[in-house]
């Protein structure tokens, strides 16, 4: 070989290793980029769902899940109103009158109590079952239940009396199970024994003997009471006419089935199986189709009336909806021990901070939190926006793979521990794992800080971003606590980092309130009757020095003519120059309209034109606010909105679409946010009680009711979870409906009020 032809050979083995070591870098830089998680409940988690009943007009969804707690879900809200507890054993059944007034529930302990789902609460109790309940179904009329137990006997008992009606040895003893036709004549069992029977429901006596060579594990009737259906643990679904004749036997994809449910009039069904399948089934013979799966084994299946949706509940924790017209599922319902979330197949979801903080996205490589996604997967109102087929906002699709987030670590200080000195240098330094870095934050106390104290350095290592954020910082008095998190191009914040520079109580701080209440507007179709008053009253109980958690330094009022969009950025700059210690409430009360994903304040002199997009650039907009209460320096800062729509006749789904711009301000700006925005009157004002709903609310917090733990103090979380607890039932009650304030908290906790002995 010629020195050449070496020379030359190394050369190449030289390139070879170079791109060699560029592949393994990008092979490397790939396997980090991409985040295929799976959804987990981490904390909160209730346990299986044991039972669930839909209601006649398809309004409210009542499940049972494994604290043995009823939830009942308002589907054209969107989302959980009522956890019904009562029960101390698990719930197997529970069935919701034709009226939608009532619900029953049996537990398994044999307990079988009568819910009022207007009132939500426990109405009475039948009393205890003598046998295990296996199956149980509402009288046609509503007044009275049918129970299948154990033992094989079916009992018919008045719903007003508890009594009696009849009782009869139905199946040999196992499982039994009921379902009443539609026209409420006739009530049809199966059970263990194999046996298929059809009664009639006003004298219990059988009519029809249907004979199976297998134990029943799942029973239902087509709507136009024609079809029996009967599921057993081959996997096999048998059809027969109401008076007996065998029609077919159709094969399912799904294991055991444990529940059925016919689509319309019995041109298809839906199997949810033991191994968590969830299939949709010919009786014609044509291939089944595989919907999706849950976790775990599926107790439950229900149909819309249009045929265009089936719910499905499994021993995994979740409800699920399939669209039965393209075949998919939907969107996931959660409940967990204090909230509830909605959660669509792609990751966009809905629901309460106390639910979201115990949901998370899992995988090998990592867990990021469901609110990690909030700038571009929360979607106020998702589940009626789905049902309705409205306008949801397009996202990645989480669990097909994400980039990552940048990683996140402090610089300096670099470890936890005492700082003496009052001003600090802070240093962070945010690299990129795949999805760029577009923004760092630092927050101090859970408060972010502005930017314009920050200064940013760019570089690229190794082929990455490398973003460096260098803070002169001032430290509070009492405990310091920092954390730093970063943002990827596609908007997904990494976890935090946190270092804690002191430990100690903080001091209370001084008081910085504005009120702002527009009664009179100079287009005066908008004029409101209790925005100012509501205005007064939060200054008179906030501002004033004895009930006041804080020395009160300063408060700023702004009302009707006032209140102009510019007096209200002028009094929020002015809040700038206050202390990091102190305190800062801003409380505005008037008209609020949302549009789009955005949510705009009507000051005084705003006229509302007929295309509403056009406000921007005129209204008082949720950018605008974020962008102030991002400036202020104080760390304990609270933002509460009473608000409503202009409009007599708007959609709830526009209402609640608008809360986004005001979620995302609390989460990103960490501070607190507490706000009713409505449809029809203003957040229902009410002459009863001489306020709007939702202020008359936060003052009875404040005057003592809101405190939770009793330590004579009202805290601004216990403030926002009285209110959220509070205004739905007082609402449902001077009004025809019900309103659902929206409360987020990202900062630290502090007092708002101290209680009055006497007052």
């Amino acid at each position: 070989m010629s020195i050449l032809a070496a020379s030359g050979t190394a050369w190449a083995q030289s390139v070879q290793r170079v791109q060699t070591r560029i592949i393994e870098r990008a092979v490397s830089r790939n396997l980090d980029t991409v985040f295929r998680p799976k959804l987990v409940i981490n904390s909160g988690a209730t346990g299986p769902v044991t039972a669930l009943a839909l209601s006649h007009d398809e309004r409210h969804l009542v499940t049972g899940v494994g604290n043995n707690t009823l939830r009942v879900w308002d589907l054209w809200v969107g989302r959980e109103i009522a956890r019904l507890s009562g029960h101390t054993a698990r719930i197997t059944n529970v069935a919701i009158s034709r009226d939608g007034r009532r619900a029953i529930s049996v537990d398994a302990d044999r307990s079988v109590k009568v819910w009022n789902l207007g009132a939500l609460g426990e109405v009475s109790s039948l009393g205890t079952h003598p046998s295990p309940v296996t199956g149980m179904a509402l009288a046609g009329n509503d007044s009275g239940v049918f129970i299948a137990s154990s033992d094989g006997r079916i009992r018919a008992t008045a719903l007003q009396d508890g009594k009696v009606q009849w009782d009869v040895p139905a199946h040999a003893p196992g499982v039994v199970k009921l379902v009443v036709a539609a026209d409420g004549r006739r009530l049809v069992s199966a059970g263990a024994d194999g046996a298929v029977r059809v009664w009639d429901a006003a004298t219990g006596k059988a009519t029809v003997e249907i004979a199976w060579d297998s134990p029943v594990q799942s029973l239902a009737l087509s709507a136009d009471d024609k079809r029996i259906a009967a599921g057993n643990n081959r996997g096999e679904i048998a059809l027969w006419s109401m008076d007996g004749t065998r029609m077919a036997t159709v094969e399912s994809k799904a294991d055991r089935i444990l529940s059925i449910a016919f689509v319309g009039d019995g041109g298809s069904l839906v199997a949810g199986g033991a191994d968590g399948s969830v299939v949709q089934l010919s009786p014609g013979g044509e291939s089944p189709r595989v919907l999706g799966k849950h976790d775990a084994p599926v107790s439950y299946m229900v149909v819309s009336a249009d045929s265009s949706f089936a719910l499905s509940a499994s021993e995994d924790g979740t409800s699920r909806l399939w669209s039965l017209r393209g075949g998919t599922h939907l969107l996931t319902l959660v409940s967990t021990e204090t909230g509830w979330a909605v959660i669509d197949a792609k990751g966009r979801y809905d629901g309460n901070q106390q639910a979201l903080n115990g949901i998370d996205w899992q995988a090998d490589s990592g867990v990021a939190n469901i609110e990690d996604f909030a700038e571009t997967h929360y979607q106020p109102a998702l589940l009626p926006r789905t049902l309705q087929n409205g306008e949801i906002a397009a996202a990645a699709d989480i669990p097909a793979g994400v980039s990552f987030p940048p990683s996140v670590r402090f610089l300096s200080p670099a470890s936890a521990g005492g700082a003496e000195a009052r001003s600090i240098v802070v240093e962070v330094v945010a690299e990129d794992k795949g999805g760029g870095v577009s923004e760092v934050r630092l927050y101090r106390n859970g408060k972010l800080l502005p930017r314009d104290i920050g200064q940013v350095e760019r570089q690229d290592v190794d082929g990455r971003a490398q973003v460096k954020a260098r803070y002169q910082l001032d430290l509070s008095q009492g405990g310091n606590v920092l954390s730093a998190t970063a943002i990827n191009n596609e908007r997904l914040e990494s976890r935090p980092q946190t270092l804690t520079l002191a430990e100690g109580p903080r001091p209370p701080g001084r008081l910085h309130l504005l009120t702002v209440g527009v009664n009179r507007y100079k287009e005066t179709r908008l004029n409101l009757e209790y925005a100012r008053p509501d205005a007064r009253a939060i200054r008179e109980t906030m501002g004033a020095e004895l009930q006041s958690s804080h020395t009160v330094a300063e408060v700023v009022t702004l009302e009707d003519e006032k209140a102009t969009k510019e007096s209200i950025l002028a009094a929020l700059r002015q809040f700038r120059a206050v202390p990091s210690d102190d305190v800062v409430v801003v409380y505005m009360a008037g008209h609020g309209v949302s549009v789009g994903d955005d949510w705009y304040f009507i000051s005084h002199e705003t006229l509302i034109p007929r295309d509403q997009r056009q406000l921007s650039g005129h209204a008082l907009s949720s950018a605008e606010l974020k962008a102030e209460m991002e400036a202020l320096s104080a760390d304990r800062t609270l933002l509460l909105l009473d608000t409503c729509h202009s409009g007599t006749a708007v959609s709830p789904l526009k209402d609640y679409r608008g809360m986004k711009a005001l979620r995302l301000l609390a989460r990103s700006v960490g501070t607190h946010v507490l706000a009713a925005t409505d449809r029809q009157q203003y957040a229902v004002e009410l002459e009863a009680l001489g306020h709007g709903i939702f202020t008359y609310t936060v003052l009875s917090a404040l005057g003592g009711n809101g405190d939770i733990n009793r330590d004579g103090t009202v805290s601004v979380t216990e403030l926002i979870n009285f209110v959220e607890g509070a205004v739905p039932p007082l609402s449902k009650k001077y009004a025809d409906y019900a309103q659902y304030p929206t409360g987020y908290s990202r900062g630290s906790d502090f007092q708002v009020s101290r209680i009055v002995p006497g007052k």
